[in-house]
């Protein structure tokens, strides 16, 4: 019995102690830079593009693309390197070189700022047409890094979409922000977000207007139609759709699977 304890003891302490090995090894992302660090630019790139397939948090992320435009530079991949110094303009990576760079990589960089190159902005188009949400948005800017856009809307919990169209009754609203994401669905920008979503919102508003002199006697019950600041009044009775925006961002029309 005690032979049959110690037995389970040490297969236990055999065990753990393969966990903590496995646990201990170096990441791709590490291999790469230690690989860097020695000048063995070959491996390192080659580290450092598989480590750019896994999830990478945005710090890993620039240290990725930091240490690959070194290596890339160092092994005359010269557009390559560019690409990767692209990259971390639209990380918002700036300044994530290091000063002993070589001087022509850090022209590049700046270059590239020169150039406009910047992190992504996520452009939306909300409206409400014959009492049917609409909502597209895509991502300006933003390179290769930009794998797609998610539109997230409110009923009783957040849902994420490519893009909505639902309808939508009188005196109700929906909630909603949309995000830019990349590689491994890093966050790269958004409109709107969870804690202060943009809302589309369908109110009848009744206004009742006197005649001008040259009218009718009789009361008209006018309808108007809002939307943000402006107005258009219609005669009759109808339904008015006010949308109000959190954002401010101007829209621009996207194509994209629906949902109802």
């Amino acid at each position: 019995m005690v032979g049959g304890s110690r037995n389970t003891i040490l297969v236990s302490a055999l065990l753990l102690s393969s966990a903590m090995a496995h646990a201990q090894e170096p990441t791709p992302l590490e291999l790469g830079i230690a690989a860097a660090d020695a000048a063995d630019f070959e491996r390192a790139y080659a580290a450092l593009d598989e480590a750019e397939a896994m999830p990478l948090s945005r710090a890993d992320r620039v240290r990725l693309h930091a240490t690959r435009a070194l290596v890339a530079f160092a092994l005359g991949r010269e557009d390559d390197a560019r690409a990767d110094l692209a990259r971390l303009l639209v990380l918002g990576a700036n300044d994530a070189l290091s000063p002993s760079a070589p001087p022509p990589l850090r022209e590049a960089l700046e270059a590239l700022r020169r150039e406009g190159v910047r992190p992504p902005t996520v452009v939306a188009d909300a409206q409400i047409e014959r009492g049917v949400a609409r909502i597209e948005a895509r991502a300006e800017g933003g390179g290769d890094l930009v794998r797609g856009v998610r539109i997230w809307i409110r009923d009783d919990d957040w849902r994420a979409f490519d893009r909505v169209e639902r309808p939508i009754e009188a005196g109700a609203e929906l909630r909603w922000y949309a995000e830019a994401l990349g590689p491994g669905e890093l966050l790269l920008a958004t409109e709107g977000n969870r804690e202060q979503p943009n809302v589309l919102r369908i109110q009848v508003e009744e206004v009742l207007l006197r005649p001008d002199d040259g009218a009718s006697n009789d009361d008209a019950l006018i309808w108007g139609v809002v939307g943000g600041t402006a107005g258009a009044i219609a005669v009759g009775v109808g339904i008015a759709l006010a949308i109000v925006l959190g954002g401010t961002t101007e829209g621009t029309q996207l194509s994209g699977p629906a949902v109802e």
